[in-house]
């Protein structure tokens, strides 16, 4: 038996084992890395990684802060947890969100959990640190990830529950691709599964198991877990329940192991010694000026309030830009998804120029003839597509050179761009 006969001495070595292991006896990974590491002399493969060399354990801290009302003291409880893998590898933003513990809590640095909710008194803070922590050990052994599925009850009826739940979760099994029911009731420790509990997993065809480990609820108050899930949906639960008897002693605030500290004291771990350091480093953002302090406000008649670049464009400019545009919405007589947006261009740009110079400043003829009227010189010769998008892309570089980055700019550019996007999908 290659178990028998190859002893690794490290976690590489383990894990090379377990994927001979798995591939030769067929079996799942978990299985497989737990039995090369009783290969290696080691219980199993959460023991080997706290065994094997300090450089593979993992820690989170977790902390919670409080505040008595009653005799105004204040501060924050921190908890320091090993584990075999990092918070970001243990559970996802959004699988956290799913949880009733793991939802409220926010991540200061890769490896310290801060609980959002103020906690009424010290004994209160420590508790939901270690509601934290025995979450994140219940997934870690199991493997587990919280799920926010509703329709997980047999035939997805909520009078089919089981009899006498409290507190209760639902989790997916990602290698099973199915979900898994908790519930924590007050019973106890010692107690066997109630026989209405085991009538119904029989009337329902499922299995539930009691492992002996504990509750994430509240294991100092009396809760213990449950879990249960469809028969014919995967192979037996009850490797979890094995999976949690070999996992450590899920924390408790009566073997509180934390530190007590003033409110909002920083909490010194290597990622946030990381965090401090990047930002020691980090080259401060260059603030941009702002946008909208660019733009003037006006008044249209039957509109209301609008914006336009606070500049004017010389009016040769403008004359140069309306002959672009009034010839591509000639070219483009048959392109209404053209058309209309260079029409919406020369009509916004109308305003502009009116707004710009005084009736003394440009005279009323030249001002009528900037964007609308014939085109000089009689009929034009047509222009083909490419002409028409050259001419677009020619009006875009005159209207950025000549007005300041604002909205108002945007939104002409941005009516051009639709107008190009349109001209090159046109098979004419």
């Amino acid at each position: 038996m290659p178990e028998k006969t190859i002893r690794p001495s490290t976690i590489d070595g383990i894990k090379s084992l377990a994927k001979s292991l798995k591939r030769d006896k067929g079996i799942k990974h978990n299985e497989a890395l737990d039995l090369a590491a009783q290969a290696a002399g080691y219980s199993n493969f959460t023991n080997a990684n706290r065994e094997i060399g300090g450089q593979t354990r993992r820690y989170i801290w977790i902390t919670a802060r409080w505040f008595d009302r009653a005799n105004k003291a204040r501060g924050q409880e921190t908890l320091k947890v090993a584990f075999v893998r990092t918070y970001g590898e243990l559970v996802s933003p959004s699988q956290a969100a799913n949880d009733r513990y793991l939802g409220n809590v926010r991540a200061e640095a890769p490896d310290h959990l801060v609980i959002l909710s103020m906690s009424e008194d010290q004994e209160l803070a420590r508790r939901r640190v270690c509601e934290v922590a025995r979450t994140l050990q219940f997934i870690e052994a199991t493997g587990l990830k919280p799920s926010d599925s509703r329709r997980t009850y047999p035939k997805g009826r909520f009078d089919n529950r089981v009899p006498d739940q409290d507190h209760t979760s639902v989790w997916w099994d990602p290698e099973n691709c199915r979900h898994v029911r908790a519930d924590e009731p007050y019973v106890r420790a010692e107690g066997s599964i109630s026989g209405e509990r085991l009538a119904w997993a029989a009337r329902h065809g499922w299995e539930i198991v009691k492992p002996a480990w504990g509750s994430m609820y509240w294991t100092d108050g009396g809760c213990w877990l449950f879990l249960m899930a469809d028969r014919s949906k995967g192979p037996s639960i009850a490797s979890f329940a094995d999976a949690l008897q070999r996992a450590p002693r899920p924390v408790a605030a009566s073997r509180w192991t934390g530190i007590s500290g003033e409110y909002h004291a920083q909490v010194d771990t290597p990622g946030t010694r990381a965090a401090a350091a990047a930002r020691a480093v980090a080259v401060p953002k260059v603030r941009k000026p702002a946008r909208k302090r660019a733009s003037i406000a006006y008044t249209m008649s039957f509109v209301g309030r609008r914006l336009r670049p606070n500049a004017r464009m010389p009016v040769e400019v403008h004359q140069e830009v309306g002959g672009l545009l009034k010839s591509v919405l000639v070219a483009a007589e048959r392109r209404d998804g053209a058309r209309t947006r260079v029409d919406r261009i020369r009509s916004e740009l109308d305003e502009w120029v009116m707004r710009e110079y005084t009736t003394q400043e440009l005279d009323q003829k030249t001002f009528s003839d900037l964007y609308y009227h014939e085109l000089d010189g009689g009929p034009q010769p047509p222009i083909d597509r490419q002409e028409m998008i050259g001419r677009l892309e020619r009006a875009k570089a005159i209207l950025a050179q000549h007005y300041p980055d604002c909205p108002p700019l945007d939104a002409v550019i941005g009516q051009a761009d639709r107008a190009i996007a349109s001209l090159a999908s046109w098979r004419n």
